[in-house]
């Protein structure tokens, strides 16, 4: 390691990258364990050492925020004078370098004799096997000293194709100790920098909707039985902010309790690209004169024009209770009559294609979607206030206002 410099690893990020380093390195690990920041300082150190890097990621749109985020700090600095081109997406310092690939464009992946291949997200990435034996293979061909370090939550032993998933495959070699893999295994409570409080409660988010989601998300394990959700990670796309707006709605997903249940509650808005913006979840347990005043406050802070509630619990109630707290709230009242999942399908499709984009914060939403199954947990109040929104926005059907 370069020790001019200061990086500030965790212990565990040290061990990953600089440890007992193998040609094969597989890391499941579960969420938030810092896997990214550390292997952003490491491919730092490795450029400045002259090597050539390779950092593949799950969509394009992640790259400049991770750039942003994880490595130009630490470049800053320490005073570490580097170019990095936002258009090719390479990162130069000194005789090294760093490019940095996604798996959305894989026409793009080109062998180089890279030193070191790290696949950020590995569980995503290598869904696609295509990429890996026709890519990242041939590039370590290409240079027999190159080190892999394939790292990410698990994301099940099989693909939906019903072949065994890429990383399960590689995990498994290195478990068995094949020569030259090596297999590491982290929890999300191996980030020292993190509470333990912090983790118990994203562990309790994920257990309430899914409980075998737990072992996987939290502790890195692969597992079975956790598959089948709507939502993948390289679907839920992020933007620091939001264009200008033609509409804005607040989703409101009431329970069917009158005693405190937790009531989804998401403002979305509609941008002048066509484009879909998810703003803000104020989701909380609440009795419904408290959703309505905490859904109204969050429609008039958004200057937003209507909410869209749910009335299949309530009835007449929901609007007895609005119209109670602010009698010239618009509302849009919604009906469910088909299961959550077929009314969440266009919208996935929709985020799949690029459509939806969401702004900063909106962490336990983004957890409600990527472990609600169908059938298992509870009821995901989020993600019905996120599709009666978005649906209110991009569909052209007329709905009965009051």
């Amino acid at each position: 390691m370069i020790k001019e410099i200061s990086l500030d690893y965790t212990p565990q990020q040290l061990e990953v990258f600089f440890g007992d380093v193998k040609r094969f390195n597989i890391i499941a690990k579960g969420r938030r364990f810092g896997a990214t920041h550390g292997a952003g300082k490491a491919c730092i150190e490795w450029a400045i050492s002259g090597e050539k890097v390779l950092w593949g990621d799950t969509i394009n749109g992640n790259i400049d925020r991770y750039f942003d985020r994880y490595i130009y700090p630490d470049l800053k600095k320490n005073s570490i004078d580097h170019k990095y081109n936002r258009q090719s997406k390479q990162l130069l310092i000194g005789n090294g370098w760093v490019d940095f690939r996604s798996a959305d464009n894989p026409e793009n992946w080109e062998g180089f004799g890279y030193d070191k291949i790290v696949l950020n997200e590995a569980g995503i990435i290598l869904k696609n096997k295509y990429l890996y034996t026709n890519a990242v293979l041939p590039m370590m061909m290409d240079n027999h000293n190159s080190q892999l370090f394939a790292m990410g939550v698990p994301k099940g032993k099989i693909l939906k194709t019903q072949d065994e998933h890429p990383f399960y495959t590689l995990a498994k070699a290195a478990k068995n100790k094949q020569p030259g893999y090596r297999f590491m295994e982290f929890s999300s409570y191996d980030n020292p920098i993190l509470t333990k409080s912090d983790i118990e409660a994203l562990e309790a988010e994920i257990k309430r909707m899914n409980p075998a989601m737990v072992e996987q998300e939290i502790y890195g394990k692969f597992v079975d039985g956790a598959t089948g959700t709507l939502w993948s990670p390289q679907d839920i796309r992020h933007v620091d902010e939001a264009p200008e707006m033609t509409r804005i709605v607040v989703g409101v997903d009431p329970s069917g309790s009158k005693d405190g249940d937790e009531v989804g509650m998401v403002g979305v808005g509609l941008g002048h690209n066509g484009n879909v913006y998810v703003l803000s979840d104020v989701t909380k347990g609440c009795t419904p004169l408290e959703w309505a005043t905490l859904s109204t406050n969050e429609l008039k802070a958004l200057k937003g024009d209507a909410l869209v509630v749910e009335r299949n619990f309530g009835g007449d109630m929901v609007k007895h209770t609005i119209q109670t707290v602010d009698k010239n709230i618009r509302v849009i009242e919604v009906v469910a009559s088909r299961g959550k999942d077929v009314r969440a399908e266009p919208i996935v499709s929709l985020y799949e294609n690029a459509k939806v984009f969401h702004l900063p914060g909106l962490h336990k939403l983004e957890n409600e979607m990527l472990t609600w199954v169908k059938g298992v947990g509870k009821s995901p109040n989020r993600i019905d206030a996120l599709v009666w929104a978005v649906t209110e926005l991009v569909s052209n059907k007329r709905r009965q206002t009051w």
